[in-house]
């Protein structure tokens, strides 16, 4: 069995778990060596550690096993430059069970600093603090935020990890559970602590279906950057394995375009493997039903129609909000069209270009400003967007 196969082995029955740690682990990879090009350790903080539900008995599946693996290699990497990248870990469980298999695995390291807690992260806000901060200045703090609901993690509970600087963060928000008891009068407290505010009920007023599911996560988005200041909040959608119907969204905020476009690359490469995961889970439930293996492979029989119209659901509603966007501020700037779209799910940077090219075909727009000689439009090069169309 190949590697590849070996890591699908891991995740059979629970493949949402695979696309989150495929998105965890290709971004830190890029994330741990462009910051020790820079920063001389990195503070991670897994708020809701486990392990739960795991196949491996090396935690090879664990979210915190994940981390320590890409930042190994950062390190190891950077070190063939010269520069020696300190690995501090902080992580969180509050379940005593789990928590003796995290306290092992702890203890087990040798090569980075990793300090386990019994507790929950409402109570553990002041010590991962002070953790943070004995880093000292040179030190660049990662916050992974995992829960398996929507409580525990409160938007005044975290802003102070919000709030560090530097800092980022990547939130496991829960949507298909979310989904179902979010307008309920019994969770109504609990989903406001959720959100820092009772407004995003006005948000979901009259929305049914994909439409309340996209204003609860653009609420919850928008609270996030303002709690923490962050310049750029974008998210990847996860899907149900078996079913048409969203799991959960991976958010990540951050004050550095940089890291979006690291963010963005991975979410379309995180698609692929998804769809790829879903087509083997439908396949095994379909052969389970029926006792008998089908003849072609899961991927030939695969039903993508859920996936490609919420792609497209979203291209659209992007391309229309980009037209009118301009068309309204006549002059804008590429990066600031760019940090708009990039928001959501499903939408990459060549969407961008591809509208932008159409519209300058068309004599709807005018690119000024873009360097000679360069054919693919990019931010950080002053490009300005000249709207002259009327339609």
């Amino acid at each position: 069995m190949d590697d590849h196969s070996q890591r699908g082995a891991l995740y059979e029955g629970r493949e949402q778990t695979l696309v989150k740690h495929f998105i965890l682990r290709k971004y830190l990879e890029r994330f741990a060596y462009k910051v020790g090009s820079k920063w001389t350790s990195i503070t991670y903080v897994d708020c809701f550690s486990g392990p739960w539900n795991l196949k491996s008995e090396k935690l090879e599946d664990s979210s915190f096993a994940i981390a320590l693996v890409e930042l190994r290699k950062a390190r190891a990497t950077l070190k063939k430059r010269g520069r020696d990248l300190q690995i501090r870990c902080f992580f969180i469980e509050r379940n005593r069970k789990a928590f003796a298999r995290l306290e092992e695995f702890a203890h087990s390291t040798q090569d980075a600093l990793v300090v386990p807690r019994n507790s929950t992260l409402e109570d553990s806000i002041p010590s991962i603090l002070e953790f943070v901060h004995q880093g000292g200045s040179d030190s660049f703090p990662f916050i992974f935020i995992d829960p398996t609901g929507w409580t525990g993690f409160a938007m005044d509970t975290i802003r102070p990890l919000l709030q560090l600087r530097p800092g980022e963060v990547l939130i496991n928000f829960m949507t298909g559970h979310i989904e179902r008891f979010v307008t309920l009068e019994e969770t109504r407290e609990s989903f406001q602590a959720l959100f820092g505010s009772g407004d995003f009920l006005d948000e979901l007023r009259g929305k049914q279906a994909q439409d309340r599911q996209d204003a609860a996560i653009g609420f919850y988005m928008r609270s996030l950057q303002k709690a923490g200041d962050f310049k750029y909040v974008c998210c990847a959608m996860v899907l149900h394995p078996e079913r048409a119907r969203t799991h959960f969204h991976l958010i990540y905020a951050t004050r550095n375009p940089a890291g979006v476009e690291v963010f963005k690359e991975i979410e379309r490469l995180a698609m692929a493997a998804m769809e790829k995961a879903r087509a083997e889970a439908q396949q095994r439930k379909r052969e389970r039903a029926s006792g008998q293996d089908e003849l072609f492979t899961s991927e030939v029989l695969h039903d993508s129609t859920h996936y490609e119209s919420l792609r497209e659901r979203y291209l659209s509603l992007c391309r229309e909000f980009t037209r009118t966007w301009l068309k309204k501020q006549k002059r804008a700037r590429y990066d600031d069209a760019w940090a708009r779209v990039l928001r959501a799910p499903m939408v990459w940077e060549q969407d961008l270009r591809k509208w932008l090219k159409t519209w300058e075909a068309e004599g709807l727009l005018e690119i000024e400003g873009r360097p000679p000689g360069t054919r693919v439009l990019n931010r950080e090069q002053g490009i300005q967007l000249v709207w002259k169309g009327q339609g």
